[in-house]
């Protein structure tokens, strides 16, 4: 039986009110100089300066607010399971002790313990990692002495820690002790769950800045020109009463559209003008869609405007994005997580079973069976597990009543009788 890892990460009051209260606004003063020096201190190892930016953009951002949050939400929105490689006792066996952990965890942030779920919350927390390239949880791992057979006698926590809290300069993500620490401490084997990801907010940090300097130069220029001038010319001397007249009449007409000036005075209307339409508002839709194409593969929307044939390609491009998420986070949790719940109870013994998170239905089921169909006629072998994945099917439990195809005899029901 593998020894427990002790926690490793400071997560008292202390340590997580100095990181609140030392999370300063990374956004002010934001400019594309700042920007390249830390996407260049991020590939060194420095993930600090760039992993508050890329906090604060997701949160402020109303595209990335959007975007983000659907790419994150729909590796949870579809279950999981936890599939044996066959129907052997030892397999089953493995298959109950998975089920019963994944059920029976629990998921929360460092920095916001309030924020409290089960596997739907830690799938939502590891997706950080396709926009941060990487997502730290640390487990905290207990013993249940009173798990009763087919349960797990060990049960965790995953706290997710802030991508601030580490550092990589030496290849591998390591813990900083407090938030001044430049060279952190290697990770406890078994202690923490680490997920690898795209890394997607590299690029849509440099959307994101190219996004908002026409943003502002254009609420500056809506500021400034946004309403008309008013030039007016009169033939009085200046300081003259009919001056002073004209001048209280621009007064009164700015405030209420409405005046009356000395014959022969003139009012003119000042208006911005130019030869061709301001580039800002296309610069900034540009980069609106390069976000959702980074985050979820395609603008649906203005492709479903434009042609139905470049919505259908760019949703099977989501779909893709879907199916990817889903294998990544189901091999990271059965690398990291399941072989030590399964080394825990069984040893060394062979794993027979693991996790699988479950994608949306396929689209196109009736092209698959046509496939199977034919490959089944041609005497090609085809495994029962592989095809219960491919139609997101599960394995019947032992027991378990089974449909029958049409045309086969149902087994005759028994009925009990009491004796009056």
């Amino acid at each position: 039986m593998p020894k427990i890892p002790l926690p490793q990460a400071d997560l008292s009051p202390e340590r997580i009110q100095l990181s609140l209260r030392l999370r300063l606004d990374p956004l002010r003063g934001l400019n594309p100089d700042r920007l390249v020096t830390d996407l260049d201190q991020f590939r060194l190892g420095f993930f600090r300066n760039i992993a508050l930016t890329w906090d604060a953009m997701e949160r402020r951002d109303d595209r990335l607010q959007a975007v983000a949050a659907k790419r994150k939400k729909s590796v949870a929105r579809h279950g999981w399971e936890i599939l044996a490689t066959d129907a052997s006792p030892d397999a089953q066996r493995q298959k109950a002790v998975l089920e019963s952990f994944y059920n029976r965890l629990t998921a929360t942030t460092a920095l916001e313990p309030d924020e409290s779920g089960g596997m739907s919350l830690l799938l939502r927390q590891m997706m950080d990692a396709v926009g941060k390239r990487y997502a730290v949880h640390e487990i905290v791992w207990r013993a249940n002495p009173h798990a009763g057979p087919g349960e797990s006698a060990l049960g965790a926590r995953f706290v997710f820690c802030p991508l601030w809290w580490f550092e990589g300069r030496r290849g591998r993500v390591r813990y900083l002790a407090n938030e001044m620490a430049v060279d952190g401490a290697d990770l406890e084997p078994n202690g923490w769950l680490v997920t690898v990801g795209d890394g997607i907010m590299e690029a849509c940090s440099v959307a994101y800045m190219f996004k908002h300097l026409p943003l502002r130069d254009w609420l500056a220029y809506s500021g400034k020109f946004g309403f008309p001038g008013l030039l007016a010319e009169t033939p009085a001397p200046k300081d003259s009463p009919e001056w002073e007249a004209m001048v209280e009449a621009v007064r009164d007409f700015s405030n209420d559209w409405a005046a009356v000036v000395n014959e022969g005075a003139k009012l003119t209307l000042v208006e911005a003008g130019g030869s061709g339409a301001a580039p800002f508002q296309p610069l900034v839709q540009m980069m609106n869609e390069a976000m959702t194409v980074l985050w979820r593969g395609g603008d649906l929307g203005t492709a479903s405007r434009k042609q139905a044939v470049g919505a259908t390609l760019q949703e099977s491009e989501t779909d893709i994005l879907d199916l990817d998420d889903a294998q990544l986070m189901g091999e990271t949790l059965t690398n990291q997580v399941s072989r030590f719940v399964l080394q825990y109870h069984f040893g060394d013994a062979p794993q027979l079973a693991y996790l699988k998170i479950r994608t949306a239905e396929k689209t196109h089921v009736i092209a698959d069976l046509q496939v199977d169909q034919f490959l089944l006629q041609a005497g090609a072998p085809l495994g029962v597990q592989a095809a219960l994945e491919r139609y997101n099917r599960s394995r019947p439990a032992d027991g378990e009543a089974l449909l029958q195809p049409p045309g086969v005899a149902q087994p005759p029901q028994t009925e009990t009788k009491t004796q009056p």
